[in-house]
């Protein structure tokens, strides 16, 4: 690999001429001197290498600043909505009857559940064989068991000469085989000349799925060099039926069905797996699972200081070393970190008191390190025993503090302005001051954050260009002038979220584009390294040129002199 720096001139970096000097003619190391020459000249270039390798430095900071911003985003938009975040733990008084498990944001509660009957497949049972390799068809020709399963009838060919265990490989591997398993089963020796039986099973559970031999499509009847395989030869030895309960006693006279054990649409959000049945009810209780709010909250925590260290790594000046970081005073850099402090020591957007009970971290024990000596100043502080307190006081509460999401109410108490609707991700999540003015009982006219609203029937919509874009209100047709607040609140890890979306859009986001920057001024730099690059040969060339020629001249002049004193010598020999 070339040299890079000014320190590779006499090696690698630079074109080396053909011209050697021995230093004969003149006694110089002119060789010596043209390197020291060409690396003095180079102090340009030197300076270029400097300033390309701190351009670097800051990309790569920058690079790893958005990798910890991803990290970042990823942690708040796994929490950013209440069925992420609120997460459930179910407990079950008898889990021999049955397990449940709910998703994040199930409804809490406790549930009793009567077990009357467990969903079965059905199971049809041939009268027997004396041996599987009994041949069940001598025809000489192909015959057909046609079965009905479901409602759905698919014939089965069996070719001649096929025995029992032949027949029931024909009806799993067909492939218009809806779902019948077949399986030859030995009943032992006591069994005699039946012993080897043909079962039939559905694959499904529920009362519809029933097994039936379609007499009329079936040849394999017992005639014509066949053995008897229609319906009457079967005998029925588990029915297809549904599973049957009750929740929290209803109905009263009757019993809730489900076609199969696992009921994921009885208990919103629950899934039940049945197990057995029950003479008493069991009880399914829902609870909010704290510790796993806490764990995702500290995880929040966690990456949010991850960048706020690196930040004050990267602009932090050392007033003894007098050193400095290496993006101090970098206004990008300065937005990041002002960003983010906002979106999590402000109060969440849409949030209220007294209607909310936590309107920021604060509140939830999560604060601010505002000590500038401190070596966490800037991060957040997060008091396990004040979170853990708040989960088990109003779990739900700190569950919207985090997690709501587009969720709107009205403060109007006396039901006149109410919320209707909002856009995700285009109407702002705040607080929204609503007029509206009802004459004759029709709407006429009213405003939302101060600004004309459309009128639609009943209903206020906010303007495009607005803050209030979409927000939807509905007036109660009531004559008079009418006020109200309307929220729409937006839980602080998605406003975290939304605010990382915007630092690291690819588009308009900040590091992004000074990191493109950056990128654009090391370009320019490198074309100067180039162009130096070329002088520097240039230079060289010429003073090995240069040298040579000086060599030349000084080689011509010694042995001149060389002669004259030769000369010289016979001189004086002739006169002594």
């Amino acid at each position: 690999m070339a040299d890079t720096t000014v320190s590779g001139l006499t090696s690698s970096l630079f074109y080396q001429p053909a011209i050697t000097f021995t230093g004969l003619g003149s006694g110089i190391d002119s060789q010596t001197m043209i390197n020291r020459l060409v690396e003095v000249e180079g102090r340009q270039l030197k300076r270029f290498s400097a300033w390309k390798e701190e351009w670097l430095a800051k990309i790569e900071a920058l690079s790893a600043l958005e990798d910890k911003l991803r990290a970042f985003r990823t942690t708040a938009a796994g929490m950013d909505s209440p069925g992420e975040f609120q997460v459930r733990q179910v407990s079950v008084s008898d889990p021999g009857m049955l397990a449940a498990s709910a998703a994040p944001g199930a409804a809490l509660g406790s549930h009793r559940l009567l077990i009357q009957q467990l969903a079965q497949n059905e199971v049809e049972v041939h009268q027997g064989l004396p041996g599987a390799d009994t041949v069940v068809n001598a025809s000489g020709t192909a015959k057909t068991l046609a079965l009905t399963y479901a409602g759905s009838t698919f014939t089965v060919n069996v070719p001649s000469g096929a025995t029992l265990t032949d027949l029931a490989a024909a009806i799993n591997g067909s492939g218009a085989n809806p779902g019948v398993q077949a399986l030859v089963v030995d009943l032992g020796a006591a069994a005699g000349a039946s012993r080897y039986r043909l079962m039939l099973q559905g694959r499904d559970t529920g009362a519809a799925n029933t097994i039936t031999v379609a007499d009329a499509l079936t040849t394999l009847n017992g005639t014509d060099g066949t053995l008897d395989f229609t319906a009457a030869t079967f005998s029925e030895t588990q029915n297809a039926a549904n599973a049957q309960l009750r929740l929290n006693g209803y109905p009263p006279d009757g019993w809730i069905e489900r076609s199969a054990n696992l009921i994921t649409d009885l208990i919103p959000g629950v899934s039940l797996s049945l197990s057995g049945t029950s003479a008493t009810p069991v009880t399914v209780s829902v609870a909010p699972d704290t510790a796993a709010m806490q764990e995702k909250i500290t995880a929040l925590v966690e990456r949010y200081n991850e960048v706020a260290a690196y930040i004050r790594e990267l602009t932090k000046f050392d007033p003894v070393t007098k050193k400095a970081g290496l993006l101090l005073g970098n206004y990008v850099v300065q937005l990041v970190k002002s960003g983010l402090t906002q979106a999590a020591t402000g109060n969440a957007p849409g949030f209220a008191s007294p209607a909310d009970p936590y309107l920021s971290l604060a509140q939830v024990g999560i604060t601010t390190d505002a000590d500038p000596s401190s070596p966490t100043f800037g991060q957040l502080k997060l008091d396990e025993a004040a979170l853990s307190a708040a989960l088990r006081e109003r779990p739900e509460a700190v569950g919207e503090l985090f997690a709501a999401a587009f969720a709107g109410v009205s403060d109007d108490t006396t039901g006149t302005i109410s919320y209707v609707s909002a856009l995700p991700d285009i109407t702002k999540p705040g607080i929204y001051a609503v007029t509206a003015t009802v004459q004759g009982g029709v709407l006429t006219g009213g405003t939302i954050n101060g600004h004309p609203a459309i009128v639609s029937g009943d209903t206020l919509t906010g303007a495009a260009g607005f803050p209030e874009y979409g927000l939807a209100v509905k007036v109660a047709l009531t004559d008079g002038d009418h006020t109200g607040v309307v929220r729409l609140k937006s839980g602080l890890s998605r406003t975290l979220r939304d605010r990382l979306d915007e630092l690291l859009s690819l588009a308009t986001g900040p590091v992004h584009i000074l990191i493109k920057n950056y990128q654009d001024i090391i370009n320019g730099i490198d074309d100067k390294i180039e162009l130096e690059t070329r002088r520097l040969e240039a230079y060289r060339q010429r003073l090995t040129e240069q040298f040579a020629r000086l060599e030349a001249v000084l080689g011509q002049l010694n042995d001149q002199a060389n002669y004259l004193a030769g000369q010289i010598q016979k001189m004086n020999n002739t006169r002594s």
